[in-house]
């Protein structure tokens, strides 16, 4: 159900049932509980408020019924309330932007940017102002679970039975321990691996709500993570970094049996698709995949053909670009792609669950 902004005229309706029968649409409209099969999902990250936004034309030229930002949402380095907001309210004008929102639903998480400062974590003192513009943008419902507990994880259902879509929004910043940089930043990026056990991505209430999310029936399962997952070889910021926190990830994925997973994720500025295989050793018994998209102003990210050994593209696009999951039910396949800012097919591959 679409979200709209509407002038209405009003004579003789009893405006309390008016007001009563908008809170109700746009709850509808957000909570992503819609019986709604799911098939074609946009997707999108790193989008500058600052800058000049084409893409959401040819995004929208691909009719999604659902549009996921994955971080960066907006660029808004700040402890200040007025100016995070701003932000979020350039973003909100952008006739590209609008016309989508009016289109489909639209659900994200946070990455850095949007959260307040660069590669920030727990340590970030503005966390909880950032929430609630955060909330304020997405127009979470008052009575939404993730208003009332800290972070902004979150879980959205579309359709019903067998084509019932889980849509997990993970937190990867308010709860983050510290990262460990290297001595000296390298050509991949300034950060070692932190080994210290005690260090966390989600924290321990979002651990374990993520345990119980994740043994909900769904019929698919895809999982935002503002941050890049399976790929594990370059040095930015990526689960990696907190290498036991990875490995517990996919050990959770095995141990609520939840078949074929799809990742997303943004903040690269550049797109790639990788596939954890069946050999590796953190394999869960089945598959897992991830579609990187980033971003849509910021590009270039990386370097060309940086190493990332589960990339099943041919090399990781650094274009701008924004990305498509179409899925097809019937036969079990959601078909992954990137696309950039003129709609053209840049990179496309068959997840199959």
């Amino acid at each position: 159900m679409p979200v709209f902004d509407a002038i209405i005229t009003v004579d003789n309706m009893n405006t309390h049932r008016l007001s009563a029968f908008l809170a109700v649409f746009a709850f509808a409209a957000v909570s992503g509980r819609g019986e709604e099969t799911i098939t074609r999902i946009a997707l999108g990250s790193c989008a500058n408020q600052n800058r000049d936004q084409p893409v959401w034309e040819a995004i929208a030229a691909e009719d999604p019924q659902l549009f996921l930002f994955l971080g960066d949402n907006v660029y808004a380095d700040t402890e200040d309330r007025d100016e995070m907001r701003a932000a979020y309210e350039k973003l909100e004008q952008k006739p590209g932007f609008r016309a989508l929102r009016a289109m489909c639903p639209v659900i994200g998480v946070w990455d850095d940017h949007d959260y307040g400062v660069n590669d920030g974590g727990a340590d970030y003192p503005a966390k909880e102002m950032a929430e609630e513009e955060f909330h304020r943008f997405f127009r979470t419902p008052d009575d939404a679970p993730s208003r009332k507990r800290p972070g902004t994880y979150d879980v959205r259902y579309f359709g019903e039975g067998d084509r019932r879509l889980q849509v997990i929004l993970l937190d990867t910043r308010y709860f983050r321990g510290p990262l460990k940089k290297l001595p000296v930043r390298g050509p991949d990026g300034p950060y070692e691996r932190q080994t210290d056990p005690a260090v966390t991505m989600l924290g321990d209430a979002q651990w374990r709500w993520l345990a119980k999310t994740l043994r909900q029936p769904a019929g698919m399962r895809i999982i935002l993570s503002s941050i890049q997952v399976i790929p594990e070889d370059h040095r930015w910021e990526l689960w990696q970094n907190l290498p036991h926190e990875r490995a517990r990830l996919f050990r959770l994925l095995k141990e609520a049996e939840t078949g074929p997973v799809i990742f997303l994720s943004g903040d690269r500025h550049m797109g790639e698709i990788s596939e954890l295989p069946a050999s590796d050793p953190l394999s869960p018994g089945f598959p897992v995949y991830e579609l990187t998209s980033s971003g849509l102003t910021n590009a270039g990210g990386g370097r060309r053909g940086e190493p990332n050994r589960h990339r099943v593209s041919p090399t990781n696009f650094q274009k701008r670009n924004f990305g498509m999951v179409r899925i097809d039910w019937e036969n079990r396949i959601a078909t992954l792609e990137l696309r950039d800012v003129e709609g053209n097919l840049a990179d496309s591959y068959e997840a199959k669950w």
